[in-house]
């Protein structure tokens, strides 16, 4: 008998109804949504508040700074140094907090991490919506909110522990589908938040910072609520409490050497059928992925410096561009694993394809309205991520998820924080050229290496099931076991 048959053979899981199925989905959509609400305007802020304070231009020239094409070009050199410190900071204590974070939620629980996620971008809310009350220089944001939020772990917490929570509570053959719907769920925000903070800033709020950031502070606040009184402590049968442990001293508990050495350990335990090999792969492929993620910043500023676009235009472009996303996700996942059975590294391979050519669009757009063809062909591009994570939950035993989530967390964030480096001082040496559209061949290069990686995969599993291998690898061990 074959992989492949062993796969189909898999007994069937009891189904619960849909509802029983909900966990992480709403405060996820919660925290997205107040994200993208003010997404688009918090970068418009960055600029504003860069153009008024720090260059001392009037409000009625930061408000249309598109019209000044020399002060524009000032101001975005300011913005563009500015969010290169933003990454770092935002990223370099949560690349610390990881190799301890992942090893401790393994044993004491995935609802801990993000609660503390959560509180962590609420201050981050609450911070900026301050700092909007008062003149101060655009470096503040970095100092009284950026820094001091990432200290909790912020969105390397909340992203880790929510992956990690939906691993333990499905199952390997339809974990490929859960994640890929809570993908789809926090995806979703992307059009309607980005469509609703634009309506809310032009229309409601008359182009008030403030609001729009009360507005994402509540949201935040809700989101967290929602996780204190309705997700699980302990999501696993190995899972103890700090009470059912008796440990005493919480914080050293979570800074235990051991956290570190049992991530040293799975990263380096040798695996059988290449194992080892994949789970590598896999986190150098994610950290390559989210590399093209600090490109969003210095492409708001590519659109105004190139279309002239201003926060409106940009948000209508974003709005489509995520639309075109969760659309492709929501039939597009379902489609290629149920109907057609695609294999998780072949859609990997088109996702990348789809993120290389959409960017080389954007690269030649000479009008913005080619920008939003180049964001039709590269909507199959974040199948990429979901399909990364199930497939490292896949090469793991249960008890080692909390390590592989946060370890993919540690590549997301080791990257951020160079990415945002490299893409703000790519951006500024080509401010004034021919080659301004570099940053989208940054991008490209990220994700050719990605489809190579993917590529070498599907050859080393000889065309089949990463899943079937795993499978064939755990009967052979009961069977060696029963000999013996």
């Amino acid at each position: 008998m074959d992989a492949d048959e062993i796969y189909k053979e898999e007994p069937k899981q009891v189904k619960l109804p849909w509802y029983r199925n909900i966990t992480v989905e709403p405060p996820m959509f919660l925290y997205m949504m107040a994200f993208m609400i003010t997404n688009v305007i918090e970068q418009t802020f960055y600029v504003f508040r860069a153009c008024t304070v720090d260059h001392g231009y009037s409000q009625g020239i930061c408000h249309n700074i598109s019209s000044y094409p020399n002060i524009s070009s000032e101001v975005q050199v300011t913005v563009a140094r500015f969010q290169q410190w933003f990454g770092v900071s935002s990223h370099i204590v949560p690349l610390i907090l990881a190799f301890f974070l992942g090893a401790w939620s393994d044993k004491r629980g995935r609802k801990s991490i993000l609660l503390a996620g959560f509180l962590g971008k609420l201050y981050f809310s609450f911070m900026i919506t301050v700092i909007t009350m008062n003149d101060w220089p655009l470096d503040y944001v970095i100092y009284v909110a950026a820094f001091p939020s990432a200290l909790t772990g912020a969105d390397l917490a909340i992203f880790a522990g929510c992956f990690a929570y939906i691993a333990d509570v499905s199952h390997a053959k339809s974990r490929t589908l859960r994640i890929g719907i809570l993908d789809i769920v926090y995806l979703s925000t992307m059009p309607t938040g980005v469509a609703l903070g634009n309506v809310l800033f032009k229309n409601v709020f008359n182009k008030s910072f403030t609001m729009m950031f009360a507005v994402n502070t509540i949201l935040m606040v809700l989101a967290f609520l929602y996780s204190l009184l309705f997700l699980k402590w302990q999501t696993r049968p190995e899972q103890k409490s700090l009470k059912e442990a008796g440990v005493t001293n919480p914080i050293k508990d979570f800074f235990d050497l051991n956290n570190i050495k049992q991530t040293v350990i799975t990263l380096q335990k040798k695996r059988t059928s290449n194992r080892r090999l994949y789970l590598w792969i896999l986190l150098i492929s994610m950290a390559l992925y989210t590399f093209q993620r600090d490109e969003r910043p210095v492409m708001y500023l590519y659109t105004m410096k190139v279309f002239q676009w201003d926060a409106s235009n940009f948000s209508n472009f974003r709005t489509y561009m995520s639309t075109a996303y969760v659309l492709v996700m929501l039939l597009g996942i379902p489609l290629m694993t149920k109907v057609f059975k695609w294999r998780d590294t072949v859609i990997v391979m088109l996702g990348a394809t789809s993120h290389m050519a959409g960017h080389f669009v954007y690269a030649h757009a000479s009008v913005g309205r080619t920008m939003y063809w180049g964001a039709t062909v590269a909507a199959l591009g974040p199948c990429v991520a979901p399909l990364i994570r199930s497939m490292t939950s896949k090469v793991l035993e249960p008890a080692e998820r909390g390590v592989a989530y946060a370890f993919l967390s540690v590549m997301e964030n080791a990257v951020g924080m160079f990415a945002s480096v490299i893409y703000g001082q790519l951006y500024s040496a080509t401010l004034h050229s021919d080659a301004i559209n570099a940053i989208f061949y940054l991008t490209m290069s990220t994700q050719m290496i990605v489809f190579i990686f993917a590529a070498v995969m599907e050859i080393k599993l000889r065309h089949k099931r990463l899943e079937a291998i795993i499978d064939q690898d755990e009967r052979q061990i009961s069977s060696d076991k029963s000999i013996s």
